[in-house]
């Protein structure tokens, strides 16, 4: 395996070199208050295909969109953070709940940034078209702690920064997911400098370690609600199947607090209910809240809260969130 310095100087020197000309091409963009819509579609369609298909068949997706080079940093990189050398399924998850952004700079080298923020951290792509078709595809990639892009400095605190908040949940985790998206999107197109462009390969390679903890932190998180034992998280797995088996059932209202909005709840998609996996779960003396995301749509997803235990527990709340709905509260 090549050291991490090696691995990700390529990476930095790029990074660096795109910092110095993207705020300025990205201005004129900005003052003429579009992007180049027809590149903006493209590269959006290419990175949508790439993550949808990498959240069922990661191998089938590189074939698809990566070249050569890029997939021998996928696969030592992979190595890194999920602590395998078969990681394609791994690779799959992290993607399965991830979402794109980008802005559309028309430069040789594109950055589209997957933010995974269940577990916050953010995988950055360099896209480059390949003079074989012309097309789009992956030729460098990089991990991210998502608190760095927010503007965190040395030393890094590693964790999930939601995890931090005082807010609900569900709420914090939009907040959260909001400023990281509005910083990439800021830094793009120039109103602020990127707080990527001063990174060394040393931090870099903290970057991958600290990833690599907090996916960790993320997956032993859910353990709970995979487990057999009693208690609280017993509760929350009989809760929401509860749920589910209402929502087939068209009987939302027999099993949710009557506060809950169950018009809006009725009229959500069959397919979208079927499509939510559980990406967080906290509990605190006697409360919990479970979060389910959407594979079909990560924009979306559900928040179940409970008290009680596994032999008397009742629902509190339950809703649907949007993380694009965070996105204009945070830029206010």
């Amino acid at each position: 395996m090549r050291s991490l310095t090696l691995l990700f100087r390529p990476l930095i020197l790029a990074v660096a070199l795109m910092l110095c000309v993207i705020p300025r091409l990205a201005q004129a963009q900005a003052q003429a208050q579009t992007q180049d819509q027809k590149l903006y579609l493209e590269l959006w369609a290419e990175a949508e295909a790439f993550r949808s298909l990498a959240s069922k068949n990661f191998l089938a997706a590189l074939k698809n969109s990566s070249t050569p080079e890029a997939n021998l940093t996928f696969a030592e990189l992979g190595e890194l953070l999920w602590l395998d050398q078969d990681n394609a399924d791994d690779w799959s998850i992290f993607f399965r709940h991830s979402l794109v952004n980008f802005v559309a700079t028309g430069n040789d080298i594109e950055f589209v940034y997957f933010q995974n923020p269940w577990a916050d951290i953010t995988l950055i792509t360099l896209w480059s078209r390949t003079p074989k078709d012309n097309r789009l595809r992956i030729v460098d990639v990089g991990m991210l702690m998502s608190s760095v892009i927010r503007g965190a400095k040395v030393p890094f605190q590693i964790g999930r920064g939601w995890m931090r908040e005082k807010a609900y949940a569900p709420v914090a985790i939009g907040e959260i997911n909001a400023k990281t998206t509005n910083q990439i999107t800021d830094a793009g197109i120039g109103k602020i400098s990127n707080p990527l462009a001063s990174l060394t390969s040393e931090q870099a390679e903290a970057m991958v370690a600290g990833s690599a903890l907090q996916w960790m932190e993320y997956q032993t998180s859910l353990l709970p609600l995979f487990a057999d034992e009693t208690g609280i998280a017993s509760a929350m797995r009989a809760a929401w199947n509860n749920v589910m088996t209402a929502v087939n059932k068209k009987q939302l209202a027999n099993v949710l607090p009557a506060n809950s909005p169950i018009k809006k709840l009725n009229a959500i998609d069959p397919a979208l209910w079927a499509s939510l996996e559980p990406v967080a779960y906290i509990e605190n003396e006697g409360n919990a809240v479970s979060i389910f995301a959407s594979s079909r749509n990560p924009n979306t997803y559900a928040a179940l809260a409970i008290k009680g235990d596994d032999k008397k527990a009742k629902i509190t709340h339950f809703d649907f969130y949007q993380f694009s709905d965070f996105l204009d509260k945070d830029a206010k």
